[in-house]
């Protein structure tokens, strides 16, 4: 299907120099591993499909090693492994101290602080409209960040649990676990 006419290493991947394919980079380029998959498949790669290599080495570009995988779950796959940074705040408002993603928080969204609810959120906001910056509520605000951490998903297989004439497609937890082993 594509002729490759020759293949350039740059970075952590190969490139195949391919002029005529729609996705091609004004200098030919495409994504080798992209172009053993479509002409495997003999057809174009579908704009929410990816290709992920097994044994991790993005230049073994082997067909054996690749997989069309749909973006969501090549995306969950590598996200399991590398964790999900979150953020330990401290409520300016109220001072409770509370867990969120780092993608939900100030550091992210532009702001500067993060509250445990809106109700804080909106008190906090009057109190800063009506007094503006105050050192106290300046060391509040400073004080929003207590930690970060990376938290790494440790959720086991959906598990068919049988209960009487019941049965639960849910994760197993510690009750449910020992509950199950007790009963084989």
């Amino acid at each position: 299907m594509w002729k490759i006419e020759k293949i350039v290493s740059k970075g952590d991947y190969d490139y195949a120099v391919v002029f005529k394919h729609p996705t091609a980079t004004k200098h030919g380029y495409v994504l080798e591993h992209r172009i053993v998959i479509e002409n495997s498949l003999g057809r174009l790669l579908n704009p929410n499909e990816v290709v992920h290599h097994k044994n991790g080495d993005r230049k073994d570009n082997r067909l054996e090693n690749l997989k069309v995988m749909k973006r969501k779950e090549h995306c969950s796959k590598h996200g399991l492994k590398q964790g999900r940074l979150w953020v330990v705040l401290k409520c300016p408002e109220c001072a409770k101290i509370f867990e969120k993603p780092k993608n939900k928080s100030f550091l992210q969204q532009g702001t500067s602080y993060t509250t445990c609810s809106p109700q804080c959120r909106g008190r906090f906001s009057r109190k800063m409209q009506l007094q503006g910056i105050t050192i106290e509520l300046e060391r509040a605000i400073s004080g929003n960040l207590v930690s970060k951490y990376r938290k790494y998903s440790t959720t086991i297989p959906s598990k068919p649990l049988t209960m009487g004439c019941v049965e639960a497609i849910r994760p197993q937890s510690g009750m449910a676990k020992r509950w199950s082993s007790q009963q084989a």
